[in-house]
């Protein structure tokens, strides 16, 4: 026979937790609280019984997705309406940069699009707000902070030369920045990237909506308005992108150039396809 014994805490603030400090099993039964950074799960019955609570904030540091079994388990016992606040980033309080790395980020070097890195460029100390943001390999931390204020960024990559087990600090959850692609190898030049997400907002789209990027080199996705059985990708596509066909009913018989570099990942539909690659003229 295992017995199993849990080991618990009861905090100041009348909350009760695991003694390593990752785990809410308990809320305190007061008006709005706000759940402390570094809780990484919330037991399926810590909002229970709490009939004064009405207000609580999860912070960035729960992996919680509002259609996820695991957190309708939580809500399920929580109070009839109660409001719950999704942090995508550190709470305010704890927003405030130290007088060090303040040093830091002013004698750091900036790259092209506005991104801060330590002098000795290992250390992402302030993330450029751009839509999609490549860190540079070589870096070896990212900063807590660096993200604050990066209201535009909707997909990032992760150089293989960071550590994986800085990820978890850094953002907690999928939603702190969108799209996020962890390399194990060094990053391949743009226009040969499967990665579809990464990609500029113009973009050129053919009489079969099928999207391009604005050079042609890149073939993004089809819309489902593509209809046919039999496509031709033009001479000079470098790269088709990772599903890029997906959305596609029926079987799909590819025609790809001699100047195919990249093939991405799970191209096809749900009915499959053939690939052709043309000889050169």
């Amino acid at each position: 026979m295992i017995e199993i014994i849990y080991r618990y805490l009861y905090s100041e603030d009348g909350s009760i937790v695991s003694s390593d400090g990752k785990t809410l099993f308990k809320v305190p039964d007061i008006p709005h609280y706000r759940i402390p950074e570094g809780i990484e799960e919330i037991d399926s019955k810590a909002f229970w019984n709490r009939p004064h609570l009405k207000e609580v904030d999860i912070p960035y540091t729960v992996e919680w997705y509002t259609d996820h079994p695991y957190s309708n388990d939580v809500m399920r016992h929580a109070p009839r309406d109660l409001k719950v606040n999704y942090w995508n980033w550190p709470y305010p309080e704890n927003c405030i940069r130290s007088d060090e790395l303040e040093a830091d980020i002013a004698e750091g070097w900036i790259d092209e699009y506005g991104a801060v890195y330590s002098k000795d460029r290992k250390r992402l100390l302030v993330c450029a707000d751009v839509k999609n943001y490549k860190i540079k390999e070589g870096t070896e931390h990212v900063d807590r902070l660096a993200f604050i204020g990066c209201n535009k960024l909707e997909c990032l990559y992760f150089p293989y030369t960071l550590p994986e087990e800085s990820f978890d600090a850094i953002l907690g959850g999928t939603d702190t920045v969108g799209a996020m692609c962890f390399w194990d190898s060094p990053y391949v030049p743009e226009e040969l990237d499967p990665n579809w997400s990464w990609a500029d907002d113009e973009v050129f789209i053919d009489e079969h909506n099928v999207v391009y990027t604005k050079d042609r080199k890149r073939l993004l996705y089809a819309r489902t308005g593509l209809k046919e059985a039999y496509y031709v990708v033009p001479d000079g596509t470098l790269t088709i992108c990772d599903q890029a066909f997906i959305f596609h009913d029926g079987y799909l018989v590819l025609s790809l150039p001699p100047s195919i570099k990249v093939i991405g990942d799970d191209i096809f539909g749900k009915d499959g396809g053939k690939i052709i690659i043309r000889d050169e003229l």
